[in-house]
């Protein structure tokens, strides 16, 4: 079973996380299994298993992931690049590169200038050192490099007496690859090589079949091909390999976060079920040795008279067979030894012995108590295990494919009407330059630092008031703590980027001509909700009218003193499902609940075709 991805594997996902390049890294955090890298365009696990695209987001923190962030954050991805076939995938950023090294032991390297800046590791062997402030170098080559070497040089690697162990040994496709490039070229070394540099030169152009290998019902491996060299009970296709790595990787993540993050509790486990064990082994041994020290006292009393006779020198049934200075062994009549202490009185002998039969079998009773104790308590461990790693596999969220107008400021009318604004001034300019037609509406909040909000032309005043509504919500008067704003509202083609002669206009900003028409005193609220589409769990923001279509859960805002991160972490708890980052997205600002509501959220279906009308 496959534990970690191949370099032909890797290679599929570098293709892949190609196209992330030229968008920023908007953060980064540390998972139980790793880290994650929020990109603009998707998310990047990089897991001791894999480092691919991914759209599955397990319990994440910021903690061990600080500096990182700080070396990365909000530069531009320029290239993902696969230095050499081997397990090394590099992030290539303007100050720097990201390196992670699949290889044993799995390792994370910031460089820059040459240089080691931070890494999960420290590591030194014979080969190389990586450490911080030494010059970074990648491990030693250990195979002809497929990516860079031709067809012949290929060929002159594979052994013909032995293809197999040449094809790992040599160029390092590892046993999968290696069957499956000899099903599917024979037994020529050339047609190998030559069959070899077609799949790599397919993968690389992203032409990708990506398919799991099921064996009675259990995942065996992930390939970004359909392999034809598999004996496999199914075939499982996907759309993309990062999706297919996900369905095989994402539950032996979820198994390592688990692992570590209940590992006090497995410590405590250990430790009781050895006490267990101990215990186990003791209570009959005590009951064992309580039952042979009376069976002995009951024979000594029984025979007490005889024994003391014989011991008196005189003649009885009991014979003395060995005396020292402290003990006296005699022989029963029925036969069998017992030893008597010598100089101590033959009844303080039994009594001494029933005394200590008697210890021996409280030394079982309590026993047994902790015993049940210890039992329940490991009974208890085991379901609170149970319960968190349940809890941690129930964290892990599907990320949602992300439509055009999510990248926005969205929401829907009650008449159904699509609603985006930007949420920067880059957003705003987008939202003027490609989405404002001349005879929609462009909404803005009549103070400085607002959404540029579009919408489809609308004569129901209460739709209008609505968008007015979304427009002053997302702008500076949330932030300052003002509770009431105007609006105004024009058509399209009176929103121009064109400044007037000899003035400048700023990223962001744009002049508005003609007559403006004003929504007067707009009150300053929102309706911020969740809604689940299958697996998928959203945030979305609406005004209160409209929140039910959009939201099954929501609450409705006005500007207040909780903090936003403090709030979203509050809401996604009691919600159980939408993901904090999103919630505080859509939080405008500081905010105070003025009350909550429950609606019947149209499908996601339908919210994508209001906007494919756009």
């Amino acid at each position: 079973m496959k534990r970690v991805v191949t370099a032909f594997d890797l290679l599929a996902s570098v293709a892949e996380m190609s196209r992330l390049a030229g968008g920023k890294l908007e953060n980064v955090y540390r998972t139980g299994a790793g880290y994650l890298f929020k990109f603009a365009g998707g998310f990047v696990a990089v897991t001791k298993f894999r480092v691919s695209l991914t759209g599955i987001v397990p319990e994440k923190t910021h903690e061990g992931a600080e500096t990182l962030r700080g070396l990365f954050r909000d530069e531009r991805l320029l290239a993902v690049s696969m230095p050499r076939f081997d397990r090394i995938a590099e992030f290539v950023f303007p100050t720097g590169r990201l390196v992670a090294e699949l290889l044993e032991p799995f390792n994370i390297v910031a460089v820059r200038e040459g240089r080691v800046v931070w890494l999960m590791h420290s590591y030194k062997g014979k080969d190389r050192a990586v450490v911080p402030g030494a010059a970074y170098a990648y491990p030693p080559a250990v195979f002809v490099d497929a990516l860079s070497a031709d067809v012949e040089e290929l060929a002159k690697a594979i052994d013909p007496s032995d293809l197999r162990r040449s094809l790992i040994r040599r160029l390092g496709t590892g046993p999968e690859l290696a069957d499956e490039l000899i099903a599917r070229a024979g037994e020529s070394p050339r047609d190998i090589a030559a069959e070899f540099k077609t799949l790599i030169e397919r993968v690389r152009a992203g032409a990708l079949e990506p398919t799991v290998c099921i064996k009675d019902g259990v995942p065996v491996t992930v390939m970004p091909i359909r392999p034809v060299s598999l004996n496999c009970d199914e075939y499982k296709s996907f759309d993309s390999f990062w999706s297919a790595l996900d369905f095989y990787f994402s539950p032996m993540e979820l198994e390592a976060t688990a692992a570590q993050a209940t590992q006090g509790i497995a410590q405590r486990r250990k430790r009781l079920e050895a006490s267990i064990k101990e215990l186990e082994e003791k209570i009959p041994e005590y009951r064992s040795e309580a039952a042979k020290l009376k069976a002995v006292a009951h024979k000594l009393l029984v025979y007490k008279v005889e024994i003391e006779e014989a011991l008196a020198g005189r003649e009885s049934s009991i014979r003395v067979v060995n005396v020292d200075a402290s003990k006296i062994r005699i022989e029963l009549p029925e036969g069998g030894g017992v030893e008597l202490k010598k100089g101590l009185p033959l009844g303080r002998q039994i009594t001494e012995l029933f005394e200590k039969a008697k210890e021996l079998e409280e030394k079982a009773r309590k026993a047994e108590q902790v015993l049940e104790r210890l039992k329940r308590e490991l009974s208890a461990l085991e379901e609170q295990q149970r319960r968190a790693e349940e809890a941690l596999k129930a964290s892990a969220k599907v990320v949602a494919k992300r439509s055009w107008f999510e990248k926005f400021h969205w929401t829907v009318t009650t008449g159904r009407r699509p609603v985006i604004g930007g949420r920067d001034a880059s957003q705003n300019e987008a939202v003027v330059r490609k989405y404002l037609k001349d005879h929609y509406f462009f909404f803005h909040a009549d103070i400085p630092g607002a959404s540029a909000v579009a919408a489809p032309p609308m004569d129901d005043p209460l739709e209008i008031l609505q968008v007015a509504q979304f427009a002053a919500a997302y702008s500076r008067a949330w932030k300052i703590g003002i509770h009431a704003v105007d609006v105004y509202y024009v058509r399209g083609e009176q929103v121009s980027k064109q400044p007037p002669s000899g003035q400048y206009l700023a990223k962001g900003s744009f002049m508005v001509y003609g007559r403006r028409e004003y929504v007067r005193h707009i009150r300053l609220e929102l309706a911020v909700g969740c809604r689940r589409d299958g697996d998928v769990y959203r945030a979305v923001a609406a005004p209160p009218k409209s929140a039910p279509l959009l939201a099954e859960r929501y609450v409705v805002v006005t500007p207040g003193n909780r903090e936003k991160g403090k709030l979203a972490k509050e809401l996604a708890e009691k919600w159980g499902g939408c993901p904090v980052d999103e919630i505080v997205a859509a939080l405008p600002g500081p905010s105070r609940i003025s009350e909550e509501g429950r609606g019947a959220p149209m499908p996601w279906e339908e919210v994508e075709q209001i906007f494919a009308t756009w």
